[in-house]
């Protein structure tokens, strides 16, 4: 009877994790590098109340080299002098074409519950397919996971 368990455990985990080619490090490796600069290229880590931070994925199966920026604070309204606002983004696009295939914005000017405020942006461009909107932050999440095997 343990032969017959171990037998079924060892088959069924077989199949797990391989439904996408993994990079070898060096390739894993070079996109970092260029994720890092496409990041300092167009954003700082802390810019006007609001801190930036990235994670780079390379798609062995497309030879793309995905860049995930995240940008949380309290961002105040530009040119202006009001109070800041919380706020989260992100911005999915290719390190090395510039191709932008996902973007998350959310501010909450109006003093709600964050859960009451949708986002102002929200939308994921998968390679080959019309742009699909979205609705929250999830929402978004599931998305790239999906289609860029990105997810946060």
């Amino acid at each position: 009877m343990k032969s017959i368990l171990v037998l079924i455990i060892a088959t069924a985990s077989l199949g797990f994790g391989q439904s996408k080619p993994h990079a070898p490090l060096s390739q894993q490796k070079v996109c970092a590098e260029e994720a890092r600069k496409a990041f300092n290229k167009s954003f700082k880590a802390e810019q006007d109340g609001v801190s930036y931070e990235f994670t780079s994925h390379y798609d062995a199966q497309n030879s793309v080299c995905y860049v995930l920026v995240h940008g949380s604070g309290a961002a105040r309204p530009s040119g202006t002098n009001g109070s800041p606002s919380p706020y989260v983004s992100y911005s999915l696009f290719d390190a090395i074409e510039g191709r932008t295939y996902g973007e998350y914005v959310w501010i909450n000017s109006t003093q709600k519950k964050y859960w009451e405020v949708s986002p102002m942006m929200c939308e994921v461009r998968p390679r080959g397919t019309d742009k699909m909107l979205c609705h929250s932050d999830d929402e978004f999440d599931q998305l790239i996971d999906k289609y860029f095997g990105i997810g946060r």
